[in-house]
């Protein structure tokens, strides 16, 4: 188990969700849904450090991950895989698809996840290259750096970007395409775990009122 972090050692129900988020990427995505953790919100988030960056290797770490951060699927805990789409193929999605057994699930953005960004600014819905796509977030974030936090100034666009990208999502189901797939460009579903966490951080300000 995580240090510090069981929810049944002591038999005592945490009001805590745990979200437990791998990345393929060790910079950008974990910095950004890092920014999630805020005290007293309802949520315990976790990034854990993974070697691997293939869909189904990252399932499969994200399940031998389930037991060490105590992972209580009854009490709403989620486990997430965050990848791009731009160094796989759909024989690599369909494979980590199989492998999730309804436990952990996929966060597909095609072609990365800098299209998550780009959506904050503008409504985009023309096929894109990765290259080209961080430069034209470039012209909206000067000097863009995967290195760099930038949830605050993300922060106040972020209902503009959840907007937009569930309007790419709908044009793709619309048109009968599958999202987790290499023919979803553009697209992101960064959006879903977004709103799964809004929504018990929504929740959890509720409860205290």
């Amino acid at each position: 188990m995580a240090k510090g972090y069981s929810k049944r050692k002591t038999n005592i129900r945490k009001e805590e969700t745990t979200f437990l988020i791998v990345c393929e990427g060790q910079k950008t995505e974990r910095i950004y849904f890092n920014r999630y953790r805020e005290r007293n919100n309802g949520l315990l988030i976790f990034t854990p450090n993974s070697s691997v960056t293939d869909p189904e290797n990252l399932v499969s770490f994200a399940l031998s991950q389930i037991n060490k951060y105590d992972i209580d699927f009854d009490n709403g805990d989620q486990v997430w895989c965050v990848f791009d789409a731009d160094q796989n193929t759909n024989e690599n999605i369909e494979k980590a698809k199989k492998l999730t057994n309804n436990k952990v699930k996929l966060c597909l953005s095609n072609p990365c996840f800098e299209l998550w960004y780009l959506l904050h600014f503008c409504y985009y819905d023309q096929r894109i290259t990765t290259e080209d796509l961080q430069s034209k977030l470039e012209t909206h974030i000067r000097y863009y750096d995967k290195v760099k936090d930038y949830f605050d100034e993300l922060l106040s666009k972020r209902d503009a970007a959840i907007r937009q990208a569930n309007k790419l999502n709908q044009k793709f189901l619309t048109a009968g395409l599958e999202l987790l797939s290499t023919q979803s460009n553009p697209s992101t579903q960064v959006v879903h775990l977004v709103q799964e966490m809004l929504q018990i951080i929504t929740e959890n300000k509720e409860k205290t009122k």
